[in-house]
């Protein structure tokens, strides 16, 4: 089986790189050029249709879009056309090459008021971001009526920068000792990129083999969390106290963030034949996540220096 990977520089787009490897698999990046992927410009017809006519794949993945709902609020020329444009230009080429095509979308085109959500449950997305997956979507089922369609929520795994992850980028707040706030409303389903990728890997296999196709599919883990969660989780696990760590309202005040998105996932595990227990939790992954985004030493608001796990997992420096 071909596959051509677009945006695989990416947190997500990495992990179905590795969950591909044992195939013919090609992998394209432009903003975060790197060794072993080709350079495509997503939003650019004539490098689209170049990047197929090369690699003539069996099925396309397209991973191509921002995870920061907020990076390009400013520039909504520039976010549409990396988020729905791009779209369009990979079905479009996808369709024409013959080649099955799985189209990455987000659980931020539901408005979090009736969960859980189904893959046909009515899109009703809050915010520019979410209305931007929204038309992606409804890009790729004009264009191409045969791809299928993955909604993913929140990811989380080896990521190469804080920031590639709210993770990640909550463990440098609360590792840092300074007082911090954290929205305790609005729940995430926060889910191991290496179990989505494995998901985009059966999913592939199914479309080439004739099945689920042209169907929108949802992935998430069960357990939630609010923010405020998630950092008195990663503090336990720090172990220093957690008392710099503040509940707010700061995601619910923007407006446009779903209070509870949970995805309905019973289609898809039943169809891949997924049982519960392959699932990772961040739970129980938190310890291996936070690990290298934990401050060597911090100052808790009682004025107790400690030094978090990055140096030895689980353990304190004497």
């Amino acid at each position: 089986m071909r596959t051509l990977i677009f945006g695989a520089s990416g947190l997500l787009g990495r992990a179905v790189m590795r969950a591909f490897a044992d195939s013919n698999v090609t992998g394209t990046s432009f903003r975060r050029q790197r060794p072993g992927l080709i350079t495509v410009d997503a939003t650019s017809s004539t490098a689209v249709w170049r990047a197929l006519d090369q690699t003539r794949p069996d099925v396309v993945v397209n991973c191509v879009g921002e995870r920061h709902p907020d990076v390009w609020a400013n520039a909504p020329a520039q976010a549409y056309d990396l988020n729905v444009e791009a779209a369009r230009l990979t079905a479009e080429a996808a369709r024409h090459h013959g080649a099955h095509l799985l189209h990455i979308s987000s659980d931020y085109v539901f408005d979090g008021i009736a969960p859980p959500y189904r893959p046909s449950s009515r899109c009703r997305p809050l915010g520019f971001y979410g209305r931007l997956k929204l038309l992606a979507e409804d890009m790729v089922r004009t264009v191409y009526p045969e791809a299928a369609i993955l909604r993913l929520p929140v990811l989380y795994g080896p990521v190469e920068y804080a920031a590639e992850s709210s993770i990640s980028e909550i463990t440098r707040e609360v590792s840092s000792g300074r007082p911090v706030e954290l929205d305790d409303v609005c729940i995430r389903y926060p889910t191991h990129v290496d179990d989505a990728a494995q998901v985009c890997r059966q999913l592939a296999t199914a479309q080439v083999q004739g099945r689920l196709v042209g169907t929108v599919h949802h992935w998430s883990a069960a357990q939630g969390f609010t923010k405020y969660q998630m950092g008195l989780l990663i503090a336990r696990h720090l172990r220093f106290p957690p008392r710099h760590i503040t509940a707010g309202l700061g995601d619910l005040a923007g407006g446009d963030q779903p209070v509870d998105p949970r995805l309905d996932c019973t289609d898809l595990r039943v169809a891949l034949s997924w049982p519960p227990e392959n699932d990772r939790t961040l739970t129980d992954e938190v310890l291996h996540v936070i690990a290298p985004w934990a401050r060597t030493a911090c100052s808790c608001p009682d004025g107790e220096r400690i030094y978090p796990i990055n140096v030895r997992i689980g353990q304190r420096r004497p």
